[in-house]
């Protein structure tokens, strides 16, 4: 069977996932590195870090962990109710989030350059907006990615989709999961590599890449309800 080339928005939409993927990588680098031990993307190892009762200033890791995993769902449950996803996304309203994740990054980016060492509250507002930006990004990719098993915060879910498809026999999506994958690993190579040169640069990759992203959504005419 031949396959059917991707459409201008598929490819759009693809390019949107990879750099989302990669802006999820360097913020979780920048949070973990500068913001407590804390992830900020990846709610699964905030939690097991939080189990982890002999690390160091462990009150402060689960206040962290706490005030992380709370701004996620709040952003979650926020962006899913403004972009509902039946009778079909509503890519216009998917843009705009894409927008504010952006906005939350540059903000992320002015507070450390104010605040190079921040404070037990600074820090936890940081990590606020941080996960807020992660969760609101999480909702709008599985609006708009809902066949192809793409996440772009956690790859657990990708790396298993793609592994059962392949067994299966199947190899829809294969490509765009696997290049998700490495630009998650690239993310946070690349934040890391600007925070050896400046720390204040650990939220410039991901506000760079998120708002790229944006651009890059399919124009507000294409396909919107």
């Amino acid at each position: 069977m031949r396959s059917v080339p991707p459409t201008t928005d598929a490819r759009r939409l693809a390019t949107v996932s990879a750099l989302m993927s990669y802006a999820a990588g360097a913020g979780d680098a920048f949070a973990f590195a500068q913001l407590g031990g804390v992830f900020t993307a990846n709610m699964t190892g905030s939690l097991v870090l939080a189990g982890l009762t002999s690390r160091p200033a462990y009150g402060s890791l689960v206040s962290g962990a706490a005030t992380a995993l709370g701004a996620f769902l709040i952003a979650v449950y926020a962006v899913s109710r403004a972009t509902p996803g039946r009778p079909a996304p509503n890519w216009r309203r998917i843009r705009r989030v894409l927008w504010v994740v952006g906005g939350l990054n540059l903000a992320l980016l002015a507070a450390i350059a104010a605040k190079p060492s921040p404070g037990s509250g600074l820090r936890l507002g940081m990590l606020a907006v941080s996960a807020a930006a992660m969760g609101a990004q999480t909702a709008a990719a599985k609006r708009y990615e809902r066949s192809s098993g793409v996440t772009t915060t956690f790859v657990t879910g990708t790396l298993t989709s793609l592994a059962q498809d392949a067994a299966d026999g199947s190899t829809d999506h294969a490509a765009l999961r696997v290049v998700v994958v490495v630009m998650l690993v690239l993310g946070a190579l690349t934040a890391s590599g600007a925070m050896s040169l400046d720390q204040r640069l650990g939220p410039a990759v991901a506000a760079a890449a998120t708002v790229v992203a944006a651009l890059v959504f399919p124009p507000d005419g294409d396909r919107t309800p």
